[in-house]
């Protein structure tokens, strides 16, 4: 679908749909901010099959120009196929149409955002500049008013908290502008606006602080900014520090994890120990069939191992005395057979970047005396490192198991 302002195909906006994980979620708030720029929630579908559906339902939307009205239609189908009850605006024909425009138009504004931000961080050497616009009808809000006409460089601070869309509805948009049409239009850049922090009480959150104007949830991150993907960001996050972000709330099949988990019988027989470096890289070969291979998850998840994880392996300081290689083979069962699938996010401090990890744990008996703890962190579809845990150290198993639990085993 094209970009409903510049008619430019938009596929970075329903790229950055396609890419969110389903999560099922009770409120919209049990993510803040950032974090829905890496998931596709809709509070109160618990199920995955609803959820998935409503995905696709939403992307599809985007993809091929949906009206408000057609997709409400499409909600409503998969509303009476999931046979889905007790969700906020069910009652009333009036409120069935406002919760599906809600769905509606916070996907697609937010997309259309992401998507617009790749276009101008590869634009802004040749337009360097953003002004924001507002509709200026009677539906606009005070502060978004105010704002109208504010012109600061792309990488200004202001935009890391006021890039639009700034609420429910909010129709706000930025206009791209080069030296040149600054000139030819008599236009200058502006002072930034006062961003002035009000606090708000969110019930599941407790008391947030939100710049003023801006709806509590849509403030303190850009969203093209959270979902960003460009490689200079990639660079500069290595020289910094994460922040891990808080997830909100309870969800049925999303509690705590028991105290422990019951080991199961290895699928695989352990690979010999490796007598130097290449040896290590030779057993993961072996094991993928080559310098990679693809997996698939219980959940539908595409995970990639790579050579990468040989390059992990060696880099840590006991490589020699834990022999690591000889759990390669169990990588393949850790994916595709996990006890349980996490999901967490964490913050760049450097980019502000929002990442969602998802971690796969497997406790597996590889002998009558010998218990293995298996943990893998994907990264973007990537598999980033893997840990394996011995002897003492399985106890630390339950440590890693944190964030939201998106699967269980049995």
């Amino acid at each position: 679908m094209p970009d409903p302002v510049t008619g430019v195909p938009f596929e970075e906006a329903i790229d950055y749909l396609r890419k969110k994980v389903d999560l099922p979620t009770r409120s919209w708030t049990d993510l803040w901010e950032g974090m829905h720029a890496r998931a596709f929630v809709v509070a109160g579908a618990m199920r995955d099959e609803l959820l998935a559906d409503l995905h696709q339902a939403v992307t599809q939307a985007l993809a091929d120009g949906t009206t408000a009205r057609d997709f409400r239609a499409r909600f409503e189908e998969i509303v009476a196929k999931h046979g889905w009850t007790g969700w906020t605006g069910e009652g009333t024909k009036k409120a069935r149409r406002w919760r599906a425009r809600v769905i509606y138009d916070t996907n697609l504004r937010s997309a259309r955002a992401a998507g617009r931000w790749q276009q101008i961080q590869r634009l802004k050497e040749r337009r360097p500049y953003l002004r924001y616009t507002a509709v200026l009808d009677s539906s606009t809000r005070q502060e978004h008013e105010d704002w109208h006409g504010t012109i600061l460089p792309v990488d200004h601070p202001f935009w890391q908290t006021h890039y639009p869309p700034n609420g429910w509805y909010c129709r706000c948009q930025v206009v791209q502008l080069s030296d040149a049409d600054l000139k030819r239009r008599g236009l200058a850049v502006t002072k930034a606006p006062e961003v002035k922090m009000v606090p708000k009480e969110i019930k599941g959150r407790g008391r947030v602080e939100t710049p003023e104007g801006i709806d509590p949830g849509f403030g303190g991150h850009n969203a093209g900014i959270a979902a960003g993907v460009e490689p200079e960001l990639t660079a500069m996050e290595r020289h910094g520090p994460w922040e891990a972000l808080h997830v909100g709330g309870r969800s049925p099949g999303l509690e705590p994890a028991p105290s422990k988990l019951d080991p199961v019988a290895a699928m695989r027989a352990m690979a010999d120990a490796a007598a130097d470096d290449n040896g290590v890289r030779a057993t993961l070969r072996r094991v993928l069939g080559g310098t990679e291979k693809t997996y698939t998850d219980p959940m539908g998840q595409r995970v990639r191992v790579s050579e990468a994880i040989a390059t992990h392996i060696l880099a840590e300081p006991d490589r020699k005395k834990a022999r690591r290689e000889r759990f390669f083979p169990l990588i393949q069962e850790l994916i595709e057979a996990p006890q349980e699938i996490w999901v967490g996010f964490a913050r760049s401090a450097v980019t502000g970047r929002v990442w969602l990890r998802r971690r796969y744990v497997r406790l597996v008996s590889v002998d009558k005396t010998r218990v293995i703890g298996l943990v893998g962190d994907l990264d973007g579809g990537v598999w980033s490192g893997v840990t394996f845990l011995t002897g003492r150290g399985v106890s630390a198993i339950r440590a890693l198991r944190s964030g939201l639990r998106v699967f269980r085993d049995g």
